[in-house]
């Protein structure tokens, strides 16, 4: 972390949405965008906030903004917490952190001028004086690589790189402190993307900004951040500087982000992290480790041998019977093929094409190696295709467990730097008891990311 002062301070932060029903809309459930996340930016830091699509980057973004209320949580700028601001102090903040949006084309009116467009913030914080304004946008303009006489023009007239320096002058125009930046190259070609974060680095010199990055490019991202945060599912699984991150990645899913960034090299992919499944809802998020669903190093339970693929085989196949796996879906599985309105289920199916078909689905040999494991599921086999799938959710529930999915991984301390991470292995063998790996990197256990 820079030994600069601390800018932004975001604690414990959540943004939750109300799923509601019926005309008196009752609420039936949340939606946990945004479940829990602590950072800081220091004044001339680009922090940066990476994840898949639907984890929570852009409401994060737009919450610490207050252009959506955040649930809980603290956001201290410049040591103030703007979350108990009124409208007052509010208006006041924007001009002290202003936010660059994704796409361009949707956020200038098409029906004002460039000029009105980036005037319109001076207008609202006070300032009359006609000319002035026009005087400040003009030399914004030059400076973003655009011509004076572009004031006059509309935003159709541009291309995209061309709207996005626009979009740059506008958040600039007041000379804030902090620029929030959601993903703001993705809609652009890579040649045009390099100039825009390029512009944006000297502008940052130039002007002394701090700036946060949302971007799901990890090559964006390594590009222009001094310090990284990963988020999964509403929280941030790993925070450190950013080469730190990239060369020796703590956490399964910060591996797996990284592993699949292109490569030239053919010998590097079969390196690649292979993520099964979707996103879980937010609305109903995974107990334990939000991540132990699709992680591919998921901590088996004592007592088993096995290899990591087979028991990230064997918890997708716990999983499937879990949601859901009945007689009817087992006999779907046997015949494709057959139409729903044909088939006829009878009341038993034989146990040996179930299982067959069950470790063809399921990548599982013959021999999972271990005989203990082998009985469990070939007893959770022989329940389904007799037709008694709570006893074989049971059987699987009562062997097939993970620490991952009992106890939420709190953000520890790695090394001497600030930084931390989601510790699924040695963190969870804390949790469930067992010793950790003495071996691995120094861990103070912390509730929140080091100050």
């Amino acid at each position: 972390m820079s030994t600069q002062r601390t800018l932004l301070e975001v604690r414990d932060l959540e943004k939750h949405f109300s799923m509601t029903r019926g005309v008196l809309k009752d609420e039936i459930g949340r939606v946990k965008a945004v479940d829990g996340i602590s950072f800081e930016i220091a004044e001339g830091e680009t922090f940066g906030i990476v994840g898949e699509s639907g984890c929570g980057k852009s409401t994060a973004a737009r919450t610490i903004l207050r252009l959506e209320d955040p649930t809980d949580g603290t956001v201290r700028f410049d040591g103030q917490d703007i979350t108990e601001y009124d409208s007052t102090e509010l208006k006041r903040f924007r001009r002290e952190a202003q936010m660059i949006f994704q796409d361009p084309d949707s956020s200038f009116d098409p029906r004002m001028s460039v000029g009105e467009s980036l005037a319109e913030p001076l207008i609202v914080h006070g300032m009359t004086d006609r000319e002035r304004r026009r005087s400040i946008i003009e030399k914004l303009l030059v400076r973003v690589g655009l011509q004076a006489d572009d004031i006059d023009r509309y935003p159709h007239e541009f291309s995209g790189g061309q709207k996005q320096r626009i979009g740059l002058a506008r958040a600039l125009v007041l000379n804030p402190r902090l620029l929030v930046a959601d993903e703001p190259v993705s809609a652009l070609d890579v040649s045009v993307q390099a100039e825009i974060l390029e512009l944006m680095e000297d502008l940052q010199d130039e002007f002394g900004l701090s700036i946060l990055l949302i971007s799901h490019n990890l090559g964006v991202v390594r590009h222009i951040c001094d310090r990284v945060g990963v988020m999964y599912l509403g929280e941030l699984v790993e925070v450190g500087p950013t080469e730190e991150l990239f060369s020796d990645p703590e956490h399964p899913y910060t591996r797996a982000l990284i592993s699949a960034i292109p490569s030239a090299d053919l010998s590097d992919r079969g390196d690649r992290v292979r993520l099964k499944g979707d996103v879980p809802d937010p609305s109903d998020p995974p107990r334990g480790c939000r991540f132990h669903t699709r992680c591919p190093e998921v901590v088996p339970p004592e007592g088993y041998d096995l290899e990591q693929r087979t028991w990230r085989s064997l918890l997708d196949f716990t999983q499937r019977v879990e949601e859901g796996m009945d007689l009817e879906a087992v006999y779907d599985l046997l015949h494709p093929e057959e139409a729903l309105e044909d088939r006829d289920v009878p009341e038993r199916l034989p146990t040996s094409d179930v299982e067959a078909a069950l470790r063809s689905e399921y990548d599982l040999a013959d021999d999972i190696g271990d005989p203990d494991a082998d009985a469990v599921f070939e007893r959770a086999v022989e329940r389904l295709a007799s037709g008694d799938p709570e006893d074989a959710r049971e059987t699987l529930a009562s062997e097939f467990t993970t620490v991952c999915r009992r106890a939420t991984p709190e953000l520890e301390r790695v090394g001497p730097d600030h930084r931390t991470a989601c510790h699924l292995a040695d963190g969870h063998q804390q949790l469930d008891g067992r010793p950790a790996d003495t071996d691995g990197p120094e861990a103070d256990r912390l509730d929140r990311p080091a100050e």
